[in-house]
């Protein structure tokens, strides 16, 4: 879905959800954006299961950190979210730095991705793909008077309203401005 539309803030929603932490040992969260470093991804996901940054923070070398994160993860359920996906390019990248993930041997593992670009969905199918998009223009304009006004059944100053219905057309159903 385009920016702003709530992909990351329906990831949190699931991360907070009871349910869901009663389900996974580990929750883990990294934010890729548009820097794939394999490196660096896995430094964050072991700072999450690691309780000794000891065992990880002065590795460089990816076997040795995937190793690492494979013997902490191992039998364990886990939850990982990657949030922000840009990189769509290096599919064995991706598959390299996924391999501890996705053969640990416990079952009910998730990983969860956010990410504008259906070939990023496309590329790491680790489910059915989601897509978030804004409301539609006539609810959107409910709630936009609503928040503007106090009331979605305003109908006071019509260039107050003209504006506001020129906003919420920009806006395309999201509350925070398309990037």
């Amino acid at each position: 879905g385009m920016g702003g539309v709530g992909k990351t803030t329906l990831a949190r929603f699931v991360c907070k959800d009871q349910r869901i932490r009663d389900h996974f040992d580990l929750q883990m969260w990294v934010c890729v954006s548009t820097d794939f470093n394999e490196v660096r991804l896995t430094h964050e996901i072991l700072e999450h299961v690691c309780e000794n940054s000891q065992e990880y923070e002065n590795i460089s070398n990816f076997n040795v950190l995937q190793k690492n994160l494979l013997k902490n993860i191992r039998n364990k359920r886990f939850l990982l979210v990657l949030d922000d996906m840009w990189e769509d390019k290096d599919m064995s990248g991706w598959i390299k730095f996924l391999a501890p993930l996705k053969g640990n041997q416990a079952s009910g593992c998730m990983i969860l991705a956010t990410t504008r670009m259906d070939s990023v969905a496309k590329m790491i199918q680790t489910m059915d793909k989601v897509r978030l998009s804004g409301l539609n223009e006539e609810e959107f304009w409910l709630l936009f008077k609503a928040c503007a006004f106090g009331n979605e059944n305003y109908e006071g100053d019509p260039g107050l309203q003209s504006i506001g219905k020129q906003i919420v057309k920009a806006l395309k159903g999201c509350p925070s401005p398309p990037a």
